[in-house]
């Protein structure tokens, strides 16, 4: 077992206290906090963690976007040895979802081009982010977090309920750390705890993954003050009626797809869930440009969930899925 007592350190990189929140709040926050955190230290996580506490704190500021690459530690010479820990601390945290990262020179080509994804939600977000509190719910590796701090927000809290993320956040941290930046093991289903906080959500490949998805958007809605702006991406399905698709036992051979709406369902979800103001940006097929499978990745990806005789079909024969951007206001 590692010296390292991960659950305190959850809690002291990120105090309750510090978001200002009314009693009440902070009290359920911090409650749900100290649940989450003592789940961190348990022997299955070990894989995550063993070679990644025996880094040393390279550097706290040596962070810099390059070309859509987060990059930590460019400007670093760590000695052979600190190298191969490092490499093995990154592979230990495979697959990688979300990139690009270089960690001192190592490059880390993850499953989605996320660059790509971040250039198409800038243009719905980027004027609400200067200056503003807000929550990437379901940040996974915690890239668009970083690629977020570009555009000079006050706080961002990303929220992922399984502990495996919380090690990315760790790992980072030996090369960068900064106050606006959070972490915490929450889900969706937990933001109405903070009251209305955030200026500003993302919510991003989560939707089409919940079993209650109106109860998702109605959590959402319950953690922002009114006015504030919400920026979702979905798979979603072809059609021009307000449908979804509930798949049977599996959709791209994984069990955890729900309901995948068309675009017309998906605005109604988001009137009916306390949302105004929606507009659908983009609906579009993935490409294996953008999701593929790389040397970072030990799982399969787009490449084996779609029809080989049919790109317009999954392996199971449903539709394939689009990915729908839209953006909406939180009604007052």
């Amino acid at each position: 077992m590692s010296s390292v007592d991960f659950g305190k350190e959850y809690r002291d990189l990120w105090p309750a206290e510090r978001l200002s929140l009314p009693r009440e709040n902070a009290e359920k926050v911090g409650a749900l906090r100290d649940a989450m955190s003592s789940q961190l230290n348990r022997p299955y996580n070990r894989r995550w963690w063993r070679n990644a506490v025996r880094l040393p704190v390279f550097s706290e500021r040596d962070f810099r976007i390059r070309d859509g690459i987060v990059c930590f530690g460019e400007n670093l010479d760590p000695h052979p040895g600190e190298m191969r820990v490092l490499r093995a601390a990154l592979e230990d945290l495979k697959s990688w979802r979300k990139g690009p990262f270089s960690y001192a020179g190592i490059e880390v080509d993850a499953e989605w081009r996320s660059d790509i994804k971040w250039r198409r939600v800038m243009e719905l977000a980027q004027p609400h982010i200067r200056g503003s509190r807000i929550a990437d719910v379901g940040c996974n590796n915690l890239y668009y977090m970083y690629r977020m701090l570009e555009h000079e927000p006050s706080l961002v809290i990303g929220c992922e309920p399984v502990e495996r993320y919380f090690f990315y956040y760790y790992l980072n941290r030996k090369f960068y750390r900064d106050s606006r930046l959070g972490f915490e093991l929450f889900g969706v289903d937990d933001l109405a705890l903070y009251g209305p906080f955030f200026d500003l959500i993302f919510f991003m490949g989560v939707l089409y993954h919940r079993r209650h998805p109106l109860m998702a958007l109605e959590n959402l809605a319950a953690a922002m003050r009114p006015g504030a702006h919400l920026v979702v991406e979905t798979a979603g399905i072809p059609g021009g009626d307000e449908s979804c698709l509930f798949p049977g036992k599996r959709y791209m051979k994984a069990p955890g797809w729900w309901f995948l709406p068309t675009v017309k369902a998906l605005k109604n979800m988001l009137e009916r869930s306390g949302f105004e103001k929606v507009r659908i940006h983009e609906a579009f097929p993935m490409t294996r440009t953008e999701q593929r499978k790389t040397e970072w990745v030990d799982t399969q990806s787009l490449e084996s969930f779609l029809d080989p005789r049919d790109p317009g079909r999954t392996v199971e024969g449903y539709p394939a899925p689009l990915r729908i951007y839209a953006s909406a206001f939180r009604r007052p």
